[in-house]
């Protein structure tokens, strides 16, 4: 057997479609198949049960698997330990997200500091996630929820919570706090659907017994004139009440009952090798937002 025979075997296990895992490697699906054959002809078994068109990894195709995926990942690490030590990719760091608009501060700072390294984002679907994080080659990701996979390491940045944000003029401007139940007659402004942020503001909604009538989408930057303008009401981290500091139509009040929050995570993988440029940037997170939160922590004394 040779290495690029154990990489196809690990494609088709990861992507658990032979068709998926002949895209994802760029050829031919009749070579992968044969490349398989021929592997499990070398092993005398079979590591896959095939019912139909399908195939289904058996017993030995998962102890194979348990074995060969580790072995893979350090030979990458050890590629990548070698191109640091050079220095080639000091300077490179891929990071991952369900948006490009994620941290973009913490991320300007980081390039002030370090202004020799290239940053490059890709952004994934949250629906494919699994599929994706297998797919591409990336240092970090940077997501807002927890990931079911224990083969990343995740660390939380910061917690975000929620509060609304509405005209000053609304009926509800003069009191002291909301309850989400009674915002179940409101017009939402918010992110169009398939972003994150829509996707847990509408989940926040569903728990709180309503579907949320969003009468106006759209992004971050939009949001507050759209509010100013008295166009709808809008759930949002209490970090946009910075943004109306100079704004006196728009006021933001927190929510009633337990506290609504979203974490931000950094996470990577356990068996990939960190180079000098991942270290320095995961060291720089943690940092600048544990500065950022001392800096909250100041505003409100």
């Amino acid at each position: 057997m040779d290495l690029l025979q154990l990489k196809y075997f690990c494609a088709i296990v990861e992507e658990g479609h032979m068709t998926r895992a002949a895209a994802r490697l760029s050829i031919a699906q009749p070579a992968l198949s044969a490349s398989l054959g021929r592997l499990e002809k070398e092993l005398g078994v079979s590591l896959f049960d095939r019912v139909g068109r399908n195939i289904y990894l058996n017993e030995c195709g998962q102890s194979f698997y348990a074995f060969v995926s580790p072995a893979l990942a350090l030979l990458e690490n050890a590629a990548r330990s070698v191109d640091d030590f050079k220095q080639q990719r000091l300077d490179n760091l891929v990071l991952g997200s369900v948006s490009q608009t994620y941290l973009p501060d913490a991320i300007m700072a980081f390039k002030r500091r370090y202004p020799d390294i290239r940053i490059s984002q890709f952004t994934i679907e949250p629906e494919n996630a699994d599929r994706e994080l297998n797919q591409n080659d990336f240092d970090f990701l940077l997501i807002p929820k927890y990931l079911e996979r224990p083969d990343f390491i995740q660390e939380v940045l910061y917690e975000d919570r929620f509060a609304l944000a509405l005209n000053t003029s609304h009926p509800l401007a003069g009191q002291t706090e909301v309850r989400l139940a009674d915002l179940k007659d409101e017009s939402f402004i918010s992110l169009p659907k398939g972003y994150a942020f829509r996707d847990f503001t509408d989940q926040i909604c569903l728990a709180a017994g309503f579907t949320p009538c969003v009468a106006m989408e759209c992004f971050h930057c939009q949001m507050l004139d759209l509010i100013s303008a008295g166009l709808g009401v809008a759930l949002v981290p209490e970090s946009f009440r910075k943004k109306c500091l100079y704004n006196h139509t728009v006021k933001v009040l927190p929510l009633a009952g337990p506290p609504v929050i979203r974490p931000m995570l950094v996470s990577y993988k356990k068996a990939r090798y960190m180079t000098k440029a991942a270290r320095a940037f995961l060291e720089f997170l943690h940092e600048y937002y544990t500065d950022q939160q001392a800096e909250d922590c100041n505003e409100c004394s």
